[in-house]
C-alpha cells in the first residue's frame, strides 16, 4: 500500500470510529481519547490526522456524505437507461442496508440535529441537500416526459420524495419494529404509483420495470 493510500485509509478508520462513538453516546461527551479507543489507535494518531474534535466532525460528516452520493450515483450509473429505472435505483440506495442501518441514520440525525448551532454542518447538509433535489427533480422531469404525463411538478413531486425519505428514515430509527427497509421501499414506490401508474402502479418482483415491492 503506497503511503498516500495507508494515510487516506487511516484517516477512514478515525472517522468511521467517530460514527461509532456519536452512535453509542451521542455528541456531548465524545472526546478524541474515545475515537483512538474505538479505533485502536493511539491520541496521538488522531491528532496527526484531525488537529482538533471539530475538524475531526467535519470530516465525519463529508465522510458520510460522500459515501451516500457515491453509492446513490453507482446505483443509477448502473441502472437502465429510463428515468424509472434509474428512480427504483436511487430508491434502492436510499434504504440499503449500507446507508440505512440503524448506526448510519443514528448519526445522520445527530448531525442534522446540530445544525443549528453549527454553521459548518448546516453548509454541509443544505449543500446535499440541494444537489439531491436537484438531480431527482430531474429524473421526475425525464419521468414525465418518458411517460407522457400532464399537470405534473417534478419540482413538487421531487420536494415530496425527498421528504419522504427523510421522514421514513427517521421512522426506521424510533419505530424499527413496524418500519423496516423493506417497509420503506414499499410505502415510497406505492407513492410513486399514484402519479406514476404505468411504471410504479403495479405490485411487481424486482425493479421499477418488473416490481413495486424489491
Amino acid at each position: 500500500m503506497s503511503r498516500d493510500a495507508l494515510k487516506e485509509a487511516r484517516r477512514v478508520q478515525l472517522m468511521e470510529a467517530t460514527i461509532d462513538c456519536i452512535a453509542a453516546h451521542g455528541f456531548s461527551d465524545l472526546t478524541l481519547a474515545d475515537v483512538a479507543k474505538a479505533a485502536g489507535l493511539s491520541v496521538g494518531i488522531v491528532n496527526f490526522y484531525f488537529k482538533s474534535k471539530d475538524q475531526l466532525l467535519i470530516e465525519t460528516l463529508r465522510h458520510l456524505v460522500d459515501d451516500y452520493i457515491q453509492q446513490t450515483n453507482d446505483n443509477i450509473r448502473n441502472a437502465g437507461a429510463s428515468a424509472a429505472a434509474q428512480l427504483d435505483a436511487a430508491i434502492d440506495s436510499d434504504f440499503h442496508r449500507t446507508i440505512a442501518n440503524r448506526k448510519r441514520v443514528t448519526v445522520w440525525y445527530a448531525f442534522w440535529g446540530e445544525t443549528r448551532w453549527r454553521p459548518e454542518f448546516l453548509k454541509i447538509c443544505q449543500e446535499l441537500s440541494d444537489t439531491f433535489h436537484a438531480e431527482t427533480r430531474k429524473l421526475f422531469a425525464r419521468l414525465i416526459e418518458e411517460g407522457g404525463y400532464r399537470d405534473l411538478d417534478p419540482d413538487i413531486i421531487a420536494r415530496g420524495f425527498d421528504a419522504m425519505i427523510d421522514g421514513l428514515w427517521l421512522d426506521m430509527l424510533i419505530n424499527p419494529k413496524s418500519v423496516d427497509r423493506d417497509a420503506a421501499k414499499r410505502v415510497v414506490r406505492t407513492y410513486l404509483g399514484g402519479l406514476f401508474p404505468n411504471e410504479f402502479g403495479r405490485q411487481r418482483t424486482g425493479g421499477a420495470a418488473t416490481a413495486a415491492t424489491a
